[in-house]
């Protein structure tokens, strides 16, 4: 039993060990001045990307207004389309073959603008998850921009540090 625990403690410890390790060594990748130039060039390529999502985020909204008009007009449309369709049944109940085979064409209509309110609102639910998932992804890019710019930070403090010391070593001697 005890050597069980033991075991379990072990692996916990190792695993932990691990995630802390990697997670500070991926803490700061960049560290001093000489890394600036790549800083600020993933800062420039993580910029750029943010500003392609906020692109395809404007356009995905402005189609939101059109997908939003199509579902309501095409509910409309299948809406009256039906009671057109209904109204014609009740007149070819009389055993007419041309009222009853412009029922049937009547159904058949409505039933297809049925179909396009049902396509619109799906067209309208993937455009709303298209725009919840480009959102997540400009936050995600802005995270990363706000991580670089600790970094530079942490360089700048490094340097101005270093100059500051650097006088003052040379006025001791």
């Amino acid at each position: 039993m005890n050597s069980i625990y033991i075991k379990r403690v072990l692996t916990v410890s190792l695993f932990l060990t691990v995630i802390f390790l990697t997670s500070t060594a991926r803490a700061q990748k960049y560290k001093s001045m000489s890394d600036t130039t790549r800083l600020n060039k993933e800062y420039g390529a993580i910029s750029l990307e943010i500003a392609k999502l906020n692109t395809k985020l404007i356009e995905n909204q402005n189609k939101t207004a059109d997908y939003h008009a199509k579902t309501s007009s095409s509910a409309d449309d299948a809406v009256a389309t039906a009671q057109v369709s209904k109204d014609q049944a009740n007149v070819a109940t009389n055993g007419n073959t041309t009222d009853t085979k412009k029922a049937v064409n009547d159904a058949k209509d409505a039933d297809k603008k049925a179909n396009n309110a049902k396509n619109a609102v799906s067209d309208e639910k993937n455009n709303n998850k298209k725009i919840g998932q480009l959102t997540a992804q400009i936050e995600q890019k802005q995270k990363l921009l706000r991580d670089l710019d600790s970094q530079r930070a942490a360089i700048m403090a490094g340097a101005v540090s270093a100059n500051a010391t650097s006088p003052d070593s040379a006025l001791k001697q």
